[in-house]
């Protein structure tokens, strides 16, 4: 018994210190880094429309909208590196960390973008209400043809977040960010067996993008899709010159860089590639404000034969609504065959979606929210003198549940191994054993469930154990090391 005593004289002299509670928040930046696994539909982002040069965070009480954190930075070390994915720790009050109300998170990226003069005393109603646009930013009227120096708006809207954890260590799952843009490209070619033919040429004089289509405000912050200020658009009409002195490239098969239903990485680098190589010509990126619209207008052309010049209109349109909405990417590519003959191939992707924006290497693990037992599933007691312990008493009628979100590597496997004696093994049942690493599925969230044997003879009262984790690659004969990053509280289960 003497420890003991030693130990409670000792804390009888020294005051505990208590930890000012945080919560913890996982933000996805839209940063892709050519990944070599990756998800059909992405589109790889530039350097430069990755950039982040500020970064602002609000949390808000979900019902009563009262300010419940905010973070903001402009220094390059609190960006994050490698995955795009970034965990911040906000203070919060005490009193928060008690009652755990539903939160609203509102974070943005490059703020002086969009001119924004949100601060940290802004308003729930501030930020909601908030937009960007007229002529000035990414408008028809205006056209920003080159990332800006304050880079490219990104935010992300999440509502009625559940808080997990105990004070003071708090979380809430992952918050998504996306670009409040999208991007317009068109391309050309020609056939290269037409290129020699006597008295003969075609030429693009411009392509013109039709007015009253890019809304004249953008909600800067938004749950999903579009969110504009509606039946207010800018009525002028975007016209794009073809390059001067710039002679239409050609090959011997421009069909071959029609979009075929490739992923989004693929198609991107068969474009670049193709312009590299001569092949295809670029007439230019353009940045613009998201449209709830089809967006349609016209290319204007000629064609030359025997010394007799025809001009020539050719009308292209999106498929459907929407299809322009935020952080989306739209190719419009052009090519000349027989007959000087115009066929339009229409391309339009996600521009490298944040659900999937981590670099999908099967040979790392990357654990985006740490092992977390609902609160609301079992009795869950901080261990008294240990440092993130916490003993987790069952009910009698219910399991406990557990989770953790892993992100990659994607298609990989992820073992729950329970562990403690072999007689206490024996008296739990820990569901499932392994589970498929998913990004694309509720951002890679991985449930357990802890619950007591059905077949287990005799007395369990008093049985114990933890969970540990192994990861392996998608093809199951290599093991991932890491596995430890899985977990930063540990939680002794007891029944």
């Amino acid at each position: 018994m003497l420890p003991v005593v030693l130990l409670t004289a000792c804390r009888a002299d020294t005051p505990a210190v208590e930890e000012t509670p945080a919560l913890s928040i996982t933000v996805e930046f839209p940063e892709f880094p050519i990944p070599s696994k990756a998800d059909e539909g992405e589109v790889p982002a530039s350097v430069e429309e990755n950039a982040i040069y500020d970064l602002k965070i609000w949390v808000f009480n979900t019902i009563t909208h009262d300010l419940v954190a905010q973070f903001e930075t402009v220094t390059a070390a609190d960006f994050p590196s490698g995955g795009g994915v970034r965990k911040y720790a906000l203070p919060v009050s005490r009193a928060f960390s008690i009652s755990k109300p539903k939160v609203d998170v509102f974070v943005m990226v490059n703020s002086e973008s969009v001119g924004s003069t949100l601060s940290a005393t802004s308003t729930w109603g501030d930020l909601y209400s908030a937009t960007f646009g007229t002529d000035t930013y990414f408008s028809p009227a205006n056209p920003i043809h080159v990332v800006p120096g304050h880079g490219l708006p990104m935010s992300g809207l999440c509502r009625s977040m559940t808080v997990s954890g105990e004070e003071p260590s708090l979380s809430i799952a992952t918050v998504s960010l996306a670009r409040a843009v999208s991007k317009l490209r068109y391309v050309f070619c020609q056939t290269q067996s037409d290129n020699n033919d006597e008295g003969e040429s075609v030429s693009v004089e411009k392509i013109v993008l039709n007015g009253n289509q890019i809304p004249q405000n953008e909600y800067l912050f938004s749950e999903s899709g579009y969110r504009i200020i509606p039946a207010d658009y800018v009525s002028t009409a975007m016209e794009t010159l073809w390059p001067a002195g710039v002679t239409m490239a050609s090959s011997e098969a421009p069909e071959a860089y029609s979009y075929a239903g490739q992923d989004g990485p693929s198609y991107e680098n068969l474009i670049n590639s193709a312009i590299a190589a001569g092949e295809l010509t670029d007439c230019g990126t353009t940045y613009l404000r998201e449209s709830d619209k089809a967006l349609s207008g016209y290319i204007y052309y000629s064609v030359t034969k025997d010394n007799v010049t025809e001009n020539k209109v050719m009308p292209f349109s999106m498929a459907a609504p929407g299809d322009f909405s935020r952080n989306h990417t739209w190719t419009l590519y052009g090519y000349f065959i027989s007959n000087r003959t115009l066929q339009l191939a229409v391309s339009v992707l996600p521009w490298d979606k944040n659900n999937y924006t981590i670099s999908f290497d099967e040979s790392s693990l990357q654990v985006t929210q740490k092992l977390t037992v609902d609160p609301t599933s079992a009795n869950v007691v901080a261990v008294q003198g240990m440092k993130d312990h916490y003993n987790v008493f069952l009910d009698s009628h219910r399991a406990a549940r557990a989770y953790l979100y892993v992100t990659t590597p994607q298609g990989g496997r992820l073992e729950v191994i329970p562990e403690g004696s072999a007689a206490d093994l024996e008296a739990f049942s820990v569901s499932p054993a392994s589970a498929t690493i998913d990004p694309s599925h509720n951002s890679g969230r991985i449930d357990i469930t802890i619950d007591r044997n059905p077949s287990y003879v005799g007395d369990p009262t008093g049985k114990t154990i933890t969970l540990g984790f192994r990861a392996f690659t998608p093809d199951g004969e290599r093991e991932i090391s890491g596995a430890s990053e899985c977990i930063d509280q540990v939680y002794h289960f007891y029944l």
